[in-house]
């Protein structure tokens, strides 16, 4: 497994403390200063792109009853497989196959080869390789524009840094599951999210368990545990809401498997459940990693939309698209759905991803 050497310094520029990582990451960091200055609010997206087992749904937002997709597109003609996908914060659509990635600019009209905008082969210098090519199981960019892997070949986080380019080596590498590390165990890998501050959270699975982990920026300790249980894990930052919100908050939404609240003295923990949760963030330690509200739904793909204060589901049984009120409120039901247009054998149960793009 490749090692990145990492170190962190910290520039004092006026009355702002900014973080500078020597791990290849780019764009800006995170900044903290004296006097808190709010954030811009969040555009509202433009568009909602659905992926269902390797065919790419395009709507326009926001959705209605009677929705239809505008554009309907094969992700990689001929490849026998899903593609991962990714889409950046300036539309950039990323697909990767186990040997190569393809990243196409907006507006998203086709996949056609020929509609390339780079095109990156991968190699050792960026993740791992085995006798049948890289095995990611996702691909995710960072509100950077940086461009993360995970391959299941050794349980390897690559970055590779903004601006993408072709030939460059990853920036970064990060390792699960090694012996001695807080990620001891947790070799299988399956998603990446972040947040604002780009904020890097895996959710990973040992043979018995699986934890969402979490690393900041700039990335130059191990991952440590977040101690639940939640797929599918967006971050809703307040921030993102627009001014009008009279009450915005910040929060974890996914999908959360574990007990619902702390067993009485003397009594036995209360059975686990597998539902789309919401918790408040930060964790109230006198409450407990317990969700705030919950519904009984599972989602295979999970995306919050603060402007419009909706979040948007795959359910996972049918891949039926589902509209939700932003927060979540206890026992919730979709204000819209819209059902899964890919057939049965791509609807049910299969690998699917939902992302905004401007």
């Amino acid at each position: 497994m490749k090692a990145a050497p990492c170190f962190a310094a910290v520039a004092v520029i006026g009355a702002a403390i900014v973080a500078i990582s020597g791990c290849g990451s780019t764009g800006p960091a995170p900044v903290a200063s004296s006097i808190p200055v709010p954030a811009p609010a969040t555009p509202p997206a433009k568009w909602l792109y659905v992926d269902h087992n390797g065919t790419f749904y395009q709507y326009s937002l926001p959705l209605a009853a009677n929705t239809k997709p505008v554009r309907t597109l094969t992700e990689w003609p001929g490849l026998g497989l899903a593609p991962e996908i990714a889409v950046a914060p300036n539309g950039d659509v990323a697909l990767a196959s186990p040997h190569a990635i393809r990243i196409f600019a907006p507006p998203i009209l086709s996949f056609d080869p020929k509609d390339v905008k780079l095109a990156i082969r991968l190699t050792p210098a960026i993740t791992e390789i085995g006798a049948a090519g890289a095995d990611l199981v996702d691909m995710e960019y960072d509100p950077n524009g940086n461009l993360w892997l995970l391959n299941d070949l050794g349980a390897e986080i690559s970055q590779l840094a903004a601006p993408l380019s072709k030939g460059e080596p990853a920036a970064l590498t990060l390792g699960f599951g090694a012996p001695g590390s807080k990620t001891a165990g947790y070799a299988s890998l399956n998603q990446a999210r972040f947040d604002v501050n780009a904020t890097l959270y895996v959710y990973a699975s040992s043979a018995t368990r699986s934890r969402l982990f979490k690393l900041s920026f700039p990335y130059a300790k191990q991952p440590s545990s977040l101690g639940i249980d939640v797929a599918q894990a967006d971050f809703v930052d307040s921030s993102q809401y627009l001014p009008t919100n009279g009450n915005p908050a910040d929060l974890l939404l996914g999908q959360y498997t574990g007990p619902l609240h702390s067993p009485k003295p003397g009594s036995p923990p209360s059975p686990p459940v597998d539902e789309m949760s919401q918790f408040s963030q930060p964790f109230n330690p006198q409450k407990g990693l317990f969700p705030d509200d919950v519904t009984d739904t599972v989602a295979g793909a999970l995306i919050a939309d603060p402007p419009r204060e909706r979040f948007y589901t795959l359910r996972l049984d049918d891949g039926e698209l589902d509209v939700y009120g932003l927060p979540l409120r206890g026992g919730a039901e979709p204000v819209i759905g819209l059902p899964c247009l890919a057939g049965a054998a791509n609807c049910n149960n299969v690998g699917e991803h939902a992302f905004l793009a401007p």
